[in-house]
């Protein structure tokens, strides 16, 4: 990061990726799905050679975006595996790179057991949408080079 507009963007984002996963999960599974997918991004990044600090948050949004687009097939038998698709694809189509597929789906591998909403409800959220829409804005905008 190298000017305040994007240490705020980052932060703004990451505080609405934040709020979004407390109102679905207990606060020890966010900070276990955060570390996991920070271990998994730094693995990434030794074996890529490339910045992508930013993907799990990438990540993270596109899932809630692939939750909120697939509500009304949640009893349907390969539903957790739609979910894990669909995030693959969205977060490729933000970070275009070989790479990005290939970490997106080792991050959910790797954080699945904490990613499972454990509260009752149907209620979706909007959040994730919102926080996916200013990060496509964001790198509209320049605020991150959007290949890995």
């Amino acid at each position: 990061m190298n000017s305040a507009p994007e240490v705020f963007f980052f932060g703004l984002i990451g505080l609405l990726t934040v709020a979004w996963l407390l109102r679905e999960l207990p606060l020890q599974y966010v900070i276990t799905v955060l570390i996991v997918m920070a271990v998994v991004a730094a693995v990434g990044r030794l074996m890529v050679k490339t910045t992508c600090w930013w993907l799990p948050i990438l990540v993270l949004n596109s899932r809630g975006v692939s939750r909120f687009a697939l509500r009304k097939w949640t009893d349907r038998a390969y539903y957790g595996w739609w979910v894990i698709g669909m995030t693959c694809v969205l977060s490729t189509g933000l970070a275009p790179s070989w790479s990005t597929p290939m970490l997106a789906l080792l991050m959910q591998i790797a954080a699945t057991p904490w990613l499972v909403k454990r509260r009752p409800g149907n209620t979706p959220s909007y959040l994730p949408i919102l926080t996916f829409a200013m990060m496509a804005a964001g790198g509209l905008l320049g605020f991150f080079v959007l290949p890995l």
